[in-house]
C-alpha cells in the first residue's frame, strides 16, 4: 500500500469511538520500523484533522518511543489550547505494544506579523542532473530510499570514516508530496551526519525530533537542497541540525534531532 505525503493523509485517519485509526504502509520501511518521516507526517495529519481550521503547522516536536510497524495504528489527539493566533495540539500514536510516538504540534494563522528574515542557500552549487543518485544497498541503505531520490553534493556518506560530520545534497520524493506533511517527511530522509565518521555500518535511531516549518505549502515537485551537520555528539547521543531549501532557494524547513548512535 502506497500513500501520498500531503494533506490527503488527513483523510486516511478514520474515527473509531473516541480515537482514530490509520494504516501504516509496508513500502516505507527503515530497518524494523516504518520510516520516521511517515510516522511524523501521520501525526501532523491527525493534528490538522482534529483542529479543523485553516491554521498552518509551524512546529512539530515528536518523541519516537518505539518502532511503529506496518498495519493499524491508533491515534489519540487533543487540542491543548486554541488561542487567537496559535493552537497547540498533542497527539499519541499507539499499537499493540503501547505508545510508539508522542507529538506536540503548533499551528498558527498566516500573517501574524510582517517582520521577516530569511536563510540563504549557498551559491555556486553543482546542478542535480550532474550528480549520481544514492543507490539502494540492502542491509545498509533503508528500504524507504526507493521512494526518495538523494544526490550527495558535499561531505561524506555514512560509514566512510570521514573526519567531519557534515554534508549537503539534493533530495525529492519519487511519489507526489506536498503541504506540511510532505515537508516534515522530507526533513527526515537524510541519515545522521555522525554516521559518516564510522568506518563500518552501525545502528542508529532518532529519540527526539523538532521541526520548524517555514513554508507549509512549499512546492516539493522540484529538487530541494538540504544541509545537515552534527552539532555535538557524546555518550552515544548526537544532536544534528539541518536546513531545507526548495527549488527556488527559499528556506522551507529546519530540523533538529537527537539521535542514538550505537557504533
Amino acid at each position: 500500500m502506497n500513500i501520498r505525503l500531503d494533506e490527503t493523509l488527513q483523510d486516511r485517519w478514520i474515527q473509531e469511538g473516541e480515537g482514530w485509526q490509520f494504516v501504516m504502509p509496508t513500502d516505507w520501511m527503515q530497518g524494523r520500523s516504518v520510516f520516521g518521516g511517515v510516522t511524523a507526517a501521520a501525526a501532523v495529519a491527525l493534528g490538522g484533522r482534529i483542529l479543523g481550521s485553516a491554521r498552518l503547522l509551524r512546529t512539530m516536536n515528536i518523541h519516537l518511543v518505539r518502532p511503529t510497524v506496518p498495519g493499524p495504528v491508533r491515534g489519540d489527539a487533543q487540542i491543548i489550547r486554541q488561542g487567537k493566533n496559535v493552537s497547540f495540539v498533542h497527539v499519541n500514536l499507539s499499537q499493540d505494544r503501547g505508545v510508539t510516538a508522542t507529538a506536540t504540534l503548533v499551528f498558527s494563522q498566516a500573517g501574524v506579523s510582517n517582520l521577516e528574515t530569511s536563510g540563504e542557500m549557498p551559491n555556486g552549487l553543482a546542478e542535480p542532473d550532474s550528480l549520481p543518485s544514492m543507490p539502494h544497498v540492502p542491509g545498509i541503505v533503508p528500504d524507504f530510499i526507493k521512494q526518495v531520490d538523494l544526490k550527495w553534493l558535499h561531505g561524506s556518506p555514512p560509514f566512510s570514516g570521514s573526519e567531519t560530520a557534515e554534508f549537503g545534497g539534493y533530495c525529492r520524493f519519487r511519489v507526489p508530496a506536498g503541504s506540511a506533511e510532505g515537508v516534515v517527511a522530507l526533513l527526515d530522509v537524510w541519515p545522521c551526519p555522525s554516521l559518516s565518521q564510522l568506518a563500518a555500518p552501525a545502528p542508529a535511531s532518532t529519540v527526539s525530533w523538532t521541526a520548524h516549518i517555514v513554508e507549509p505549502n512549499a512546492d516539493l515537485s522540484d529538487w530541494c537542497y538540504f544541509t545537515y551537520k552534527t552539532v555535538v555528539g557524546k555518550d552515544g547521543f548526537h544532536t544534528c541540525a539541518g536546513t531545507l531549501f526548495d527549488g527556488r532557494g527559499v528556506l522551507i524547513g529546519y530540523t533538529e534531532q537527537l539521535v542514538a548512535v550505537y557504533g
